[in-house]
């Protein structure tokens, strides 16, 4: 197995534990420097589906250095024991139109979550404890009972939430190739879970893709996990205990901010490259935090050719800065083919929170940076001749080839109307967001028909931004225009 080595850029914080008022690990922090560096190497975790007749994962709660300065924090994740768990999750590779199976089980043996669970909101309420989770891969189409339903979840004493089918899940893997992102998705938790650390990816790859072997995983084609947490000095998970409005939702808060920026599971992370063309595939595994990435060297771009749901029909953008919600997909080539050894790159990030306003109490200083290249000599002569030393060229020629064009007639495509709605209380504190001023369960109302071409559209009338996506098929955005509320 390849490994990829990433070293944190953090300078040593204070470590001491404060008691008597409510400060994080990093809250003094206003700058980061270089001048201390711990190496760290992160060996890609692979599973190979199409080589598996089931693939068996656990639902654990490891103990993880996300820091070296950091104690171990606690978290739930995905593994096959307690000692091989870890955030992010084991990467699945999925071969196109090749079923893949996985069984999911849950053991976690907490009584109850280890983030506090506001009891007011609608959620699982299992009646003799334990965590519930349930898996969602996001952006597969696949059959409904195994979409990861948010009321089939199940707890590690045997108790199901009412739409329970099956620990037993089958991807056909019949869609376009992508990255997908696996992560809990049980009602009124989800966001506990996710936070908590389930989260992995998820690839589906096509053999006859070239750039999978211009580009070897770990090696030139480098996954970035984002995150953003904030922590307590002893390494815990720094978060709210107390709603913005207790007396209706005692611990419930519309959105996390934290203020440490991770990149697979590791704050401030940096990674030696060559002078070469690298992939990037990135999720951002975000509560709520955009991040608006660019780079530091003004002679570079980012080649943005793929999203969601895999390449994109268009020719590849060339980008002074990216855009990513959360758990939103990005598939980039960045060229450092130009720079020389000790070359160092930053990539930075000015994305406002809450988006697109932002507050400057949400996005201290230090949630600006978000990790470090640092370009590196090649070990020889040969390896710089290689074939694995592509050129920006040929890698878009693949891109290219690769390429396909979907045309949908819409003309005359059933067009709904979908508003989101955010009610507060007197001091401007949400209290509860719904679409179409309707709650989970209220009956289902509208029955697209299989087969149908829909245009759907959102009309947002809260301040904030909110990424959505359809479950069980893939769509396409058409366009996205301002309006006046009150006009």
């Amino acid at each position: 197995m390849k490994l990829w080595r990433l070293r944190s850029f953090l300078e040593t914080v204070e470590t001491s534990i404060w008691t008597l008022t409510f400060r994080s690990y990093c809250q003094r922090r206003t700058t980061l420097n270089d001048s201390e560096r711990s190496l760290l190497y992160v060996a890609p975790w692979i599973l190979y589906l199409s080589t598996y007749l089931y693939c068996c994962l656990r639902i654990i709660y490891p103990l993880q250095k996300l820091h070296r300065d950091l104690p171990p924090t606690t978290l739930y994740a995905y593994g096959e024991s307690r000692e091989t768990a870890v955030f992010p999750g084991p990467t699945f590779e999925a071969t196109l139109d090749v079923k893949a199976r996985i069984h999911w089980e849950n053991h976690i043996p907490d009584d109850e979550h280890f983030l506090p669970v506001d009891t007011s909101i609608n959620w699982a309420r299992p009646k003799h404890g334990g965590v519930p989770i349930v898996v969602h891969l996001h952006g597969a189409e696949t059959e409904s009972i195994y979409d990861g339903h948010p009321d089939a979840w199940w707890t590690p004493k045997g108790e199901h939430g009412y739409t329970y089918a099956t620990q037993h899940y089958s991807y056909p893997n019949s869609q376009r190739p992508a990255l997908l992102w696996y992560h809990d998705h049980v009602v009124g938790i989800t966001r506990l879970n996710v936070l908590a650390g389930l989260t992995g990816l998820y690839f589906v790859r096509s053999p006859k893709d070239k750039l999978t072997k211009l580009f070897p995983y770990g090696e030139y084609e480098i996954p970035f996990v984002l995150r953003d947490w904030q922590f307590w000095a002893n390494g815990s998970i720094n978060f709210p205990n107390i709603g913005d409005n207790a007396t209706i939702h005692p611990t419930w808060c519309p959105e996390y901010f934290g203020d440490t920026i991770l990149v697979n599971g590791k704050a401030w992370p940096y990674l030696e490259v060559y002078p070469r063309v690298y992939r990037l595939r990135i999720l951002n595994s975000a509560n709520a935090r955009f991040f608006n990435l660019s780079l530091s060297e003004p002679s570079l771009r980012f080649h943005k050719i793929g999203t969601d749901g895999g390449y994109l029909e268009t020719k590849p953008q060339i980008l002074k800065s990216v855009l990513v919600a959360p758990a939103e997909r990005l598939d980039l080539l960045i060229d450092f083919s130009k720079l020389k050894p000790g070359d160092v790159v930053y990539i930075n990030n000015s994305g406002p929170a809450p988006f697109p306003d932002g507050t400057d109490s949400f996005s201290p200083p230090q949630t600006r940076s978000v990790l470090k290249f640092q370009v590196t000599a090649w070990l020889n002569s040969r390896q710089a001749r290689g074939p694995s030393n592509s050129d920006l060229r040929h890698a878009l020629q693949y891109v290219e080839s690769a390429r396909t064009v979907q045309k949908i007639k819409y003309t005359n495509a059933l067009h709904r109307y979908m508003s989101l709605q955010e009610f507060d209380d007197a001091n401007d504190n949400p209290i509860v967001s719904l679409i179409e001023n309707r709650t989970w369960r209220d009956p289902v109302v509208d029955f697209p028909r299989e087969g149908a071409v829909e245009v759907w559209e959102w009309i947002n009338t809260t301040p904030d931004a909110h990424p959505i996506h359809v479950h069980l098929i893939q769509f396409k955005v058409l366009n996205l225009q301002p309006f006046d509320e009150n006009g």
